[in-house]
């Protein structure tokens, strides 16, 4: 006597391989919605960004150092590598207000506010530190 076998559903939504082209035109979007340094900021030659990011507890997670050239597109962003898994930080705002005073220094400091959890009422907590230095062109 044959088994009672049940037809398989099919899914409703987009293939594994759609969302993963999609999320690459989304990020190719993205960077030429940024522009470049030299489109948004015509008088800067050049931003080195370094970016520390550290737990709660004070312990250095993540450091990287970027040079942005003339030519990159202006994004300067990163992902929380503490226990949330889906945070991130977007310093482009902050650096480009910098900028546009003319100021060659400068830093800033943003807290993941993401949960532990889903849901759950914990923070994240980890606390990333971008330092800049823009090179201007002499004028």
């Amino acid at each position: 006597m044959p088994g009672f076998y049940r037809k398989k559903r099919r899914k409703t939504g987009p293939s594994k391989n759609d969302e993963k082209v999609q999320r690459g035109r989304e990020a190719v979007a993205e960077t030429h919605a940024a522009g470049t340094l030299t489109s948004r900021f015509p008088g800067v030659r050049g931003v080195k960004v370094r970016i520390a990011v550290t737990s709660p507890q004070g312990v250095v997670l993540d450091e990287n150092e970027d040079v942005i050239g003339p030519n990159d597109a202006f994004i300067i962003q990163t992902d929380c590598p503490g226990r949330c898994g889906s945070g991130s930080y977007e310093f482009a705002e902050t650096v480009a207000a910098s900028l546009t005073k003319l100021e060659e220094h400068g830093t800033a400091q943003i807290a993941c506010v993401e949960p532990l959890y889903g849901g759950g009422p914990d923070k994240c907590g980890c606390i990333a530190k971008c330092e800049f230095e823009a090179e201007f062109s002499p004028s």
